[in-house]
């Protein structure tokens, strides 16, 4: 099992929550939580990756446990946030998020093939998956974003 300093268990967390920021206002304020993300994140050794999709915040969080429990703390007490759920929360072998202390996707028409597999085309709800669904979401837009290398911002 990879273990990060000081021999702590890493540990993923990701849930999804609400955008509560105004439509002309949410690519400024989601450039600011990244920028102050990877900063934070960087002193505790946690890495992830958000997804913002039709008014909707999915975001893993990995690394050492009481770091990514601190900061999913942090982030449900965020008024940006609105009815923070955790949708799969457990140790980890690996991290699948490496390569960024934070990104940041949006889910553009041209990302459509993703939410198909998911059969969630039509109707984005993240409450609706389950641990292994969201993964699986989370993993395919880390694959777009490492070919594509859009909108990333660590």
């Amino acid at each position: 099992m990879d273990r990060t300093p000081g021999s702590r268990t890493l540990h993923q967390l990701i849930y999804s929550s609400r955008v509560r920021i105004p439509w002309p206002d949410q690519d400024r304020e989601v450039e600011s939580i990244v920028h102050t993300s990877i900063r934070n994140n960087r002193l505790v050794d946690v890495t992830g990756l958000l997804l913002v999709h039709e008014g909707w915040f999915v975001q893993a969080l990995e690394g050492p446990t009481e770091a990514v429990l601190a900061t999913y703390s942090r982030i449900s007490g965020d008024p940006r946030h609105e009815d923070c759920k955790v949708l799969h929360a457990a140790p980890a072998e690996r991290r699948s998020f490496e390569d960024w202390n934070m990104c940041a996707r949006r889910m553009t028409p041209a990302d459509d093939a993703i939410l198909e597999t998911l059969s969630m085309r039509a109707s984005f709800e993240p409450y609706a998956l389950t641990g292994l669904q969201v993964l699986r979401l989370l993993k395919s837009v880390r694959g777009i974003q490492r070919r594509t290398q859009l909108a990333a911002l660590g």
